[in-house]
């Protein structure tokens, strides 16, 4: 087994490029493992590694556009189709 160096919050925090704050909400979530000292709380790389590796994500490939339809339907219910011819009419 290899020793573990215990990082502080603060430098967890650093190695992530987050915020203290950011940190210790993921590990009031539950998202983020941690070892308690007395009060202490520390945090081992794998801890880390874990959590960076819960928050990958793949991109799915956006699917092709549909081309848009037309209505073939009158919006208008009861609606009645008028010829072109009798339009001027009225």
């Amino acid at each position: 087994m290899r020793e573990q160096l215990l990082l502080t919050e603060k430098e967890a925090a650093q190695r992530l490029s987050l915020s203290t704050r950011t940190l210790r909400k993921a590990r009031q979530e539950g998202k983020l493992r941690y070892v308690l000292i007395g009060r202490a709380v520390r945090y081992t790389e794998d801890d880390l590694t874990t959590f960076i590796d819960s928050l990958r994500t793949v991109q799915p490939a956006c699917p092709p556009k549909a081309q848009p339809t037309r209505s073939t339907r009158s919006t208008r219910k009861g609606a009645k189709i008028i010829p072109f011819t009798d339009r001027n009419r009225r």
